[in-house]
């Protein structure tokens, strides 16, 4: 028996005897995460949220964008909603993947104005975009500090940055105040 046929062999053994509410263990998530069909998925969830971003920043000219950030994340779900007796437990979802734009700026003036002329001038879909891509505006103040989502359960994540790799610590000290224009796309391959 070939190296190839004795693993299938003992992935499939696994399957079969590992219980249903454990699976699929974490290295196959990765795999998962990592394979041809996922990987179209990101990329057609990746073109949607740059061309979002492109309208974003043609629509607002003063609008210069001091770094652009995408992050893809694939979550392990598993444990969020685990119910003993559930009906019908093959339902459970076990990861979730899903793609993130933040477009960082800093406005020269106040950033509540700033903030308030986009939405008059340029809003924010109410919900969900047609693309269903939803989006929120903020900025910097005394308590909280703008950063972009990180989700320490990941199995895997990719992050890239259009202008360098400066901190946001960095650039408040060169620019002040920052405003994020965040965009959350839909969860694209789910894995039960």
């Amino acid at each position: 028996m070939s190296g190839d046929a004795a693993g299938l062999l003992f992935v499939f053994g696994f399957a079969v005897l590992r219980p249903s509410r454990f699976w699929p263990p974490k290295w196959m998530l990765r795999w998962i995460a990592a394979s041809a069909e996922v990987r179209a998925e990101r990329k057609a969830a990746e073109e949607k949220l740059l061309t979002r971003v492109r309208e974003i920043e043609a629509g607002v000219p003063w609008l210069r964008a001091l770094d652009v950030v995408i992050r893809d994340e694939c979550v392990d779900v598993r444990g969020h909603h685990i119910r003993l007796f559930e009906a019908n437990p093959s339902t459970r979802e076990s990861m979730r993947c899903r793609m993130s734009a933040f477009i960082v700026f800093s406005p020269d003036r106040d950033p509540e104005d700033a903030v308030a002329e986009i939405r008059r001038s340029f809003p924010p879909p109410d919900g969900l975009s047609a693309d269903g891509i939803s989006e929120s505006l903020h900025w910097d103040t005394d308590e909280r500090k703008v950063a972009p989502n990180a989700s320490s359960k990941a199995v895997r994540t990719r992050v890239t940055r259009r202008h360098g790799e400066k901190s946001l610590g960095q650039l408040r000290g060169e620019h002040g105040v920052l405003c994020m224009w965040a965009l959350y796309g839909q969860t694209y391959p789910t894995v039960v």
